[in-house]
């Protein structure tokens, strides 16, 4: 009688250990899957950084271009301004000159 209840309460045991083989064997799975997900958002994640490191790269290309277009488009305007300059101040020196001695007199 007593191995009849030994083998009872091991078939009992043996019963518990299968059902916390068979859990963790699905959580094992789940757990395998959600990984999976993550790495796959991971990989997307991944890709958009490096479209957005490219897309940063030809902005700021193209803002240096501009950049570079507006001083050498202000330095041509300094230059046009200085030679102007030069020309409208011997016309307008003569004309800012106080005229001591009039000849007209």
């Amino acid at each position: 009688m007593e191995q009849n209840e030994d083998l009872i309460r091991l078939a009992g045991v043996v019963e518990e250990l299968l059902g916390s083989y068979n859990q963790l064997k699905q959580e094992k799975q789940e757990l395998l899957q959600t990984l999976e997900g993550k790495e796959n958002y991971i990989k997307e994640l991944q890709g958009a950084i490096a479209r957005l490191k490219d897309e940063k790269a030809d902005v700021s290309q193209r803002v240096s271009g501009i950049l570079a277009a507006l001083e050498n488009w202000e330095k041509g305007q300094d230059a046009e301004e200085k030679k102007s300059g030069a020309e409208n101040s011997d016309e307008s020196f003569s004309e800012a000159q106080p005229q001591l001695f009039s000849m007209g007199s």
